[in-house]
């Protein structure tokens, strides 16, 4: 893609969404609902975790709209290992609330890397639901009650 397209595409995201197949649409507005639902999550979670997340779901991204392979099995193997491994160096255990809500929106995150098929989407739609859930852990405010209603209403119109 050119860069002239590129802009293109930036200053008429309606015209270009319009031609997408409607498989890369669903995907695209999935990851936007993730991303919306970790947000939060993102100042009290280790400073890797939010570069992981952001990287990922870019990732994603990207292979939705060029159409591209998903990754492997063994790429996945070692993503999933090393989260584990910074998790477990960054909150020295694997158990307990914050390490849990960690692993929860790393492998969340991770999970997007193989949507391959419905049962796929509905693990991550559901995972989504728990990540809302967990926010409430951190904070009742009001505003973060509007966000997470913002939130809910995206995962089910996902």
């Amino acid at each position: 893609m050119t860069t002239a397209a590129r802009l293109g595409v930036l200053a008429r995201p309606a015209a270009f969404l319009s031609r997408t197949p409607r498989e890369t649409r669903d995907t695209l507005l999935l990851l936007a609902v993730i991303a919306f639902t970790t947000a939060p999550h993102l100042t009290h979670l280790p400073p890797w975790c939010g570069v992981l997340v952001v990287a990922v779901l870019a990732w994603r991204a990207s292979i939705a709209l060029r159409g591209g392979a998903l990754p492997g099995r063994w790429v996945m193997w070692a993503l999933l290992l090393i989260t584990g491994g910074l998790t477990l160096w960054t909150e020295r255990t694997l158990l307990g609330r914050e390490a849990g809500v960690t692993m929860l929106v790393a492998l969340l995150s991770l999970k997007t890397l193989e949507l391959r098929a419905r049962r796929d989407a509905l693990v991550v739609f559901f995972l989504g639901f728990f990540l809302l859930l967990t926010q409430f852990l951190y904070s009742q405010s009001l505003l973060t009650g509007l966000w997470m209603l913002l939130a809910l209403w995206g995962l089910l119109s996902a």
